[in-house]
This record gives structure tokens, sequence and C-alpha cells, in this order.
């Protein structure tokens, strides 16, 4: 069984250790940390991943760049 768990170091608790010792009881498992791609995180979100198909094939309609003001991320 392999698993992944993603979770922002500000919500990291001792708790998430014993969640991983349930998971895979008696196992020696190996755990590695690396800052999760950003990219992944918009196509996990239909909508996300939607809104960027929808300018990347209007830059490449167009091919001029899209301003997009931080607001309208959110």
């Amino acid at each position: 069984m392999e698993t992944t768990i993603r979770v922002h170091t500000d919500n990291l608790t001792g708790d998430i250790v014993e969640r991983i010792k349930h998971l895979f009881p008696h196992k020696t498992v190996d755990i590695t940390i690396q800052p999760a791609d950003e990219t992944d995180f918009i196509l996990e979100n239909p909508a996300f991943a939607r809104e960027l198909q929808e300018r990347i094939d209007a830059y490449e309609a167009k091919k001029q760049a899209i301003l997009v003001k931080a607001e309208e991320l959110l």
C-alpha cells in the first residue's frame, strides 16, 4: 500500500505520526518530505483547471499576454 499525505506545515502536529502508524502498523516506512507542486493543486480542482486551459487557449489564439490580478485568483 502506498499513500500520499498532503499537509500544510502550519497544520503539522504530532498526531500525524500516530496516523501514519495506524495506516502502516508494524511496518518500516519511507517518509519523503518535499514542497508540493502548486500546479497539482490547480489541476485537481476542475474549476481552476478549466480556467487555466481557457487562458492558455486564449493566449495561443491571440499570441498575447493575459494579465491577471491577484484577487482574481481567489
